[in-house]
């Protein structure tokens, strides 16, 4: 009977592990905010050969300034995950680590909000136009990442885009 107990006991234990590790699926990314357009999407802008530039300059800042605070939302994601799964959860930690999240999320939002401005500066008074009338200009849940639907084309214009792009991802 002891055999069988710490069987089980080991077999919880993997379980537990697996799950904070690979963490809850069905939502991809971070917070599903999405914030960039898929490249179909640029090419319909017919962005010049600066613009393309600055574009992709852009996308580098915004990876190079939102990795640390993407890293650490992954950990304190699975620090929470770890609490939930205690025999005798610590309210207030779990509260605290919440609002840790909480602080992350805004500081990405923060970070979106000013790469969406500054990648719209970038455009003529045309091109914006033809933005707004994909509903790309419209922020999260307008087109933003629905790219042309071709096998590859998926998130391929954004910085880290694509299947099984883990906890590096931008979104």
């Amino acid at each position: 009977m002891k055999k069988i107990s710490m069987i089980a006991a080991f077999l919880l234990l993997v379980a537990s592990a697996t799950w904070v590790v690979a963490g809850p699926r069905g939502m991809a990314g971070w917070d599903r905010n999405e914030w960039c357009p898929a490249a179909s999407q640029l090419s319909n802008l017919n962005l010049a050969t600066e613009q393309s530039e600055k574009v992709r300059g852009l996308r580098e800042s915004f990876l190079k300034e939102t990795t640390p605070i993407r890293n650490q939302l992954f950990t304190k994601k699975a620090e929470l995950r770890l609490l939930w799964i205690q025999t005798n959860p610590n309210v207030d930690k779990i509260r605290s680590v919440q609002k840790e999240i909480q602080n992350l999320i805004g500081q990405m939002q923060e970070k979106k909000t000013d790469f969406r401005l500054a990648f719209r500066n970038l455009l003529t008074p045309e091109q914006t136009s033809q933005l707004l009338a994909q509903d790309l200009g419209m922020g999260p849940g307008a087109n933003w990442d629905r790219g042309s639907g071709e096998p590859g084309a998926w998130r391929a214009g954004c910085p880290g885009g694509g299947p099984g792009r883990g906890p590096g991802s931008c979104r």
